[in-house]
């Protein structure tokens, strides 16, 4: 049980550190940079394997539609484009939810194991999740809503730690894998292309002020990548540590 709730307090540390060091520019990339490796990681080193046992190449169609999808239809409907993104996020942020319920199954399995490296595992990467859901919802719908998701994160791990064994038994299931590998690359689509690529964190109206304030020049541009790069060896590292413990 002290699992279960160190995993959702770990939910919260992402957040709490993103708003103590934001809103600034430098904050923002580092945080994109972490995103970018960890979804990537767990989507190429978990979610993709997995689905291939049950679903074969098209573990690897699927996520590739579930990126490319969302671009295509941006740009061939511009009118549609906002409903395109909106809903992608809404894809993206389901994906993590049922993640979440097997993040909850797997650390019920895991409690009689005598090497509590899964447990680890899955305590760790739930730092870059609640970090991701902060980083894609608060700027777009404020602190309120994304507190909600973190939340209904925490809820979904307590109940896919409850229901175990209905997990289980879905969890190889044809139409969950087939499901699992297109909202990944749903979901990679979404930090790809950034919802507030500013590095801002202020919500509507305000966002946009606050972008027509930038003045971007080859200084700041190095700086930015600096910073980004920064967050990507974060995430390495971080994603190392996971898949480790995962072992």
């Amino acid at each position: 049980m002290i699992a279960l709730f160190a995993s959702f307090f770990s939910l919260c540390v992402g957040p709490l550190v993103y708003q103590t060091f934001g809103p600034l520019k430098r904050t923002d990339k580092i945080v994109s940079g972490i995103v970018l490796v960890i979804v990537t990681g767990v989507i190429l080193l978990e979610v993709i394997p997995h689905s291939y046992e049950s679903i074969g190449i098209w573990a690897l169609l699927l996520p590739l539609i579930g990126f490319a999808g969302p671009t295509l239809i941006e740009k061939t409907f511009h009118k549609a484009a906002d409903t395109t993104h909106n809903l992608t996020i809404f894809l993206g942020i389901s994906g993590l939810l049922v993640h979440a319920l097997i993040d909850g199954a797997a650390l019920q399995s895991d409690q009689s194991n005598a090497n509590n490296g899964l447990t680890l595992a899955i305590v760790l990467h739930r730092l870059p999740v609640g970090l991701t859901i902060w980083w894609m919802l608060k700027p777009l719908l404020g602190e309120r809503y994304a507190l909600v998701i973190l939340l209904m994160m925490g809820l979904s791990t307590f109940a896919g730690f409850g229901l175990n064994q209905a997990i289980a038994s879905y969890h190889d299931n044809t139409i969950f894998s087939s499901l699992q590998a297109f909202i990944a690359g749903s979901l990679l689509h979404v930090v790809i292309h950034k919802p507030h690529s500013d590095g801002c964190m202020h919500t509507n109206e305000a966002h946009q002020h606050h972008s027509h304030q930038h003045k971007p020049n080859n200084s700041i541009k190095n700086l930015v990548l600096r910073w980004e790069s920064l967050g990507l060896a974060i995430g390495f590292c971080l994603l190392l540590l996971i898949q480790y413990n995962h072992q």
